[in-house]
C-alpha cells in the first residue's frame, strides 16, 4: 500500500458516513415502519423479530465468508477494492427498497415476504461491502498512533452519518418512508465512491496454497483459528455485548419519544441532538486520551461510562429537575459520551489484534478477523431487537409502555457491565507507540 496523503486518508474515511448510517437507520426506524404497535403492524411483531434475527444470523455467517474471500482475492486492483466496487450499487438499491412495503397501510403476508427477502439481501450485500472496506485499515498504516488518527477521521464521517440519521424523523415526515430510503441509499454511493477512486491497492497475485483454496471448509477453519488468539476472544466478546446494549438504546428512541414523551417522529431529533453534541465533543477527547494513555485503558473507560449512563433513562420522571423531555435530553447527552469512544476505538483495537495474529501465523488476515467479529456482533444485535421488542410491551398489551422502554435501558446497562468485565482480561498493551502482550 502506498503512503497515504491527507486527501487519500479522508477518501478512505468517507466510507464511514454510510457504514454506520445504514445500520443505525434500520436499527432505529425499520421496526417503527413495520411494527409501530401491535394493532397497526404491517408484519406481526414476533414474525418481524424472527425475520430480523434470521437476517442477522445470515449476516453473521456471510461476514467470515466475505473476509476469507477478500483475504484470498487475486486481481490487479488488489484484495479489497474489487468488492467495494462491485457491491456499492447493489447495497444502495436494497437499502432504498426496504422502505417501500407492498402494502403500506395494512398487515399482509406479502409485507413479510418482502421484508424477509430484502433484509437477507441487505445484510449479505453489506457484508461483502463493509468487510473489505474495514479490512483496508490495517493495511493503510502500521503506525499505532496513525491508526487512531485514521480511525478518528473515519469516526468524524461516522458522526456526519449519525447527524443525518438524527434528522431522519423530519425527513420521514417531509418525504414519507421512501425519503429515508432515498437519503440512505444515495449516501451509500456517495460515501464509498471516493475510496474506490483514491485508494490504490497493490495487485494481488497467486500466493494461495492448495490448502487455502476457496472451499467452505477452509473458510470456517480460518474463522475457527481466530478464536485461538486470546486477545481477539476478549475483544470479540466485549464488543458483542456492547453492541447488544447500544442497539437496544438506539432502537427504543422513536418509541420513547411517542410513548414516554407523547410526541411524534419529528421530535426524535430533539433527543438525538444532545447525544450527538456530546459525541462530537468527546470524539476529540477520546482521541487525545487514547494516544496518551493507550487504547486499553480508554476503552475500559468507555465501557464503564456506558454501564453508568444507559440505565439513567429508567430515572426519567423522578429526577429532580425539568420535565421528562429535559431529563431525557440530559441522559441522552450523557450516553453520547461513551458512544464517542465506541465509534473510535474498536477498529483501532482490532488492528492491533491483527498485528498480533501476524506474529502467530506469519499471515495478514484482516478480512477473516473483521468477519468473525462482525458475526458475533450482528448475532448480538439481532437478539437485542428480539429482546427489546418483547420488553417494550411490559405492563401493556397492544402498544409499548413506559415501563417496558425503561426496562430496555436497564438491560442495556447490565450488558455494558458484562462488556466491561470481559474486557478487563484483554492482554494487549501499548508502550512507546508499540503494542505488546501483557504476561
Amino acid at each position: 500500500m502506498q503512503q497515504l496523503t491527507l486527501g487519500k486518508k479522508l477518501s478512505y474515511a468517507m466510507g464511514g458516513m454510510a457504514l454506520n448510517l445504514a445500520n443505525l437507520v434500520i436499527s432505529q426506524w425499520l421496526l417503527k415502519l413495520y411494527v409501530p404497535s401491535k394493532d397497526t403492524a404491517l408484519v406481526a411483531v414476533t414474525l418481524f423479530s424472527i425475520i430480523f434475527l434470521i437476517g442477522r444470523v445470515l449476516d453473521g455467517i456471510s461476514e467470515p465468508i466475505a473476509g476469507f474471500l477478500s483475504d484470498h482475492w487475486r486481481s490487479k486492483r488488489g484484495r479489497r477494492i474489487p468488492f467495494i466496487m462491485a457491491m456499492t450499487l447493489p447495497a444502495a438499491l436494497i437499502t432504498f427498497l426496504l422502505w417501500i412495503p407492498p402494502f403500506p397501510n395494512e398487515m399482509h403476508w406479502l409485507n413479510a415476504v418482502w421484508v424477509f427477502a430484502l433484509v437477507q439481501l441487505f445484510f449479505i450485500c453489506w457484508s461483502l461491502l463493509a468487510n473489505p472496506y474495514l479490512a483496508l485499515l490495517p493495511e493503510i498504516t502500521t503506525d499505532l498512533k496513525e491508526r487512531v488518527n485514521i480511525s478518528t477521521m473515519q469516526a468524524v464521517f461516522l458522526m456526519i452519518g449519525t447527524l443525518i440519521f438524527a434528522v431522519m424523523g423530519p425527513i420521514k415526515d417531509a418525504l414519507g418512508w421512501i425519503g429515508i430510503g432515498i437519503v440512505t441509499g444515495g449516501l451509500t454511493i456517495l460515501s464509498f465512491t471516493p475510496t474506490v477512486l483514491a485508494i490504490k491497492e497493490k495487485p494481488s497475485d497467486g500466493d494461495v496454497t492448495p490448502q487455502e483454496s476457496l472451499r467452505f471448509g477452509t473458510i470456517f477453519d480460518w474463522a475457527r483459528t481466530t478464536l485461538k488468539n486470546n486477545a481477539f476472544v476478549y475483544l470479540l466478546a466485549a464488543t458483542a455485548f456492547l453492541w447488544f446494549s447500544l442497539n437496544m438504546v438506539i432502537l427504543m428512541v422513536p418509541f420513547w419519544v411517542e410513548y414516554v414523551l407523547g410526541m411524534t417522529d419529528r421530535e426524535v431529533v430533539l433527543l438525538m441532538a444532545p447525544l450527538l453534541g456530546s459525541n462530537i465533543i468527546f470524539f476529540f477527547v477520546f482521541n487525545f486520551l487514547a494516544k496518551k494513555y493507550g487504547k486499553y485503558a480508554i476503552f475500559l473507560l468507555t465501557l464503564a461510562s456506558a454501564a453508568v449512563t444507559m440505565p439513567l433513562l429508567y430515572l426519567v420522571g423522578v429526577l429532580p429537575f425539568g420535565d421528562k423531555m429535559a431529563q431525557s435530553q440530559v441522559v441522552m447527552a450523557l450516553i453520547g459520551i461513551p458512544v464517542a469512544g465506541i465509534m473510535i476505538l474498536p477498529f483501532a483495537l482490532l488492528a492491533d489484534v491483527i498485528d498480533y495474529d501476524e506474529q502467530l501465523t506469519g499471515k495478514r488476515r484482516e478480512g477473516i478477523y473483521v468477519g468473525v467479529q462482525a458475526f458475533f456482533q450482528k448475532i448480538a444485535i439481532g437478539i437485542s431487537i428480539a429482546v427489546a421488542a418483547a420488553l417494550m410491551y411490559a405492563g401493556g398489551d397492544l402498544k409499548p409502555t413506559e415501563l417496558g422502554l425503561k426496562l430496555i435501558s436497564l438491560t442495556a446497562g447490565a450488558f455494558a457491565v458484562i462488556s466491561f468485565l470481559v474486557f478487563l482480561r484483554y492482554p494487549i498493551r501499548e508502550k512507546d507507540g508499540k503494542a505488546y502482550l501483557k504476561q
